[in-house]
């Protein structure tokens, strides 16, 4: 009835950029650069979870995160824990906390043993929210050799409140389409209007594609998010298998935010903060090492766009490092049990 099992990763990295500090998501307190010339931080984490099956149409998931956290430490958290009653085997439906899949690989996006990158590209997945407590419904159909999903969800959590979402995936062959719309309501501390407490209506579509034929694979996805701003990011990729190495590589942007016409103004000091700005090419090899353990390496360059520090936290006041360039190197292993 029960299976337990989990999955990690162990990794360290190095930023060139000494007037601020690199890390995963801009919640985070510090990273690599300013606050420590190597870190643990952006690429550990460890994840212990437990699946029931309490009859053929009932089962369910329970699972713990320890990672990295705004509060600076790796407490544990619940990261998933839902019940699913499949009414047959083509339409199930779910309640708990839930995965949203924004993108292709949304719903994986903390197992590193999933992908090819040491970690998903940060310029796309800064805009990802990547779960939510409520309830989903999930159909699938098959046209032929091609396999339809169509999910639809609705959710409640601290940054995002009646999230409401329409999520989609074609699957034919090799090729994986996907397309995802949400709505929902943001607290303004987190939009370019700089308020506190007032929630404001945002809006994200997504488009991705990927192909994946076996010896070589290549992935594209895009998204963008309407709030009192309009703002874009999207990245491409692709890499080549041979026997256990996999090299890759990656280029990924976030544009400037455009201030809708019936927003309110902003003050400049906020414009600042939330301009996220920047690209970042990566070049990286996934080993795989043995069953279920991989180890990988990744040179990222950074490029902050001409009026932004991008996603750098801990840039001392004052400091403009608009237009610079700075190198990341990352190594990380990770696990299955």
């Amino acid at each position: 009835m029960f299976k337990f099992g989990g999955f990690g990763s162990l990794g360290v990295s190095h930023s060139s950029q000494n007037s601020g500090d690199y890390v995963l998501s801009s919640s985070l307190p510090k990273g690599t650069g300013r606050s420590s010339e190597w870190t643990a931080h952006n690429n550990t984490r460890l994840a212990v979870h437990v699946t029931g099956n309490f009859t053929p149409k009932v089962s369910g998931i329970f699972q713990v995160d320890s990672e990295y956290q705004a509060d600076g430490t790796y407490r544990p958290q619940v990261e998933l824990a839902h019940v699913k009653y499949a009414f047959s085997p083509s339409f199930n439906a779910r309640i708990g906390r839930l995965a949203l899949p924004t993108f292709i690989d949304s719903e994986n996006h903390d197992v590193g043993y999933s992908f090819a990158w040491v970690n998903p590209p940060v310029d796309l997945y800064q805009l990802s929210v990547h779960s939510t407590d409520g309830v989903d419904a999930t159909y699938r159909s098959e046209i032929g050799e091609a396999v339809n999903t169509i999910k639809v969800m609705y959710g409640n959590k601290s940054t995002a409140k009646d999230l409401r979402g329409l999520f989609d995936t074609f699957e034919y062959g090799s090729a994986i389409y996907h397309v995802a719309y949400q709505l929902r309501s943001s607290p303004s501390q987190y939009l370019q209007t700089g308020g506190s407490g007032a929630w404001v209506q945002t809006s994200d579509l997504s488009v991705g594609a990927s192909y994946d034929p076996g010896n070589w694979f290549v992935i594209s996805e895009w998204i963008q998010r309407r709030s009192t701003t309009r703002v874009s990011a999207m990245y491409v990729s692709g890499g080549y298998r041979i026997n256990e190495f996999t090299p890759y590589l990656t280029y990924s942007q976030i544009g400037p935010g455009s201030f809708l016409q019936d927003s309110p103004p902003p003050a400049a000091a906020d414009i600042e903060r939330a301009n996220r700005a920047q690209s970042t090419i990566s070049v990286g090899v996934r080993w795989d090492l043995m069953r279920n353990i991989d180890c990988k390496f990744q040179y990222d360059q950074v490029r902050l766009s001409n009026n932004s520090n991008g996603y750098l936290v801990n840039v001392p006041a004052g400091v403009t490092l608009y237009g610079s360039r700075f190198y990341v190197v990352s190594a990380v292993v990770d696990f299955l049990f």
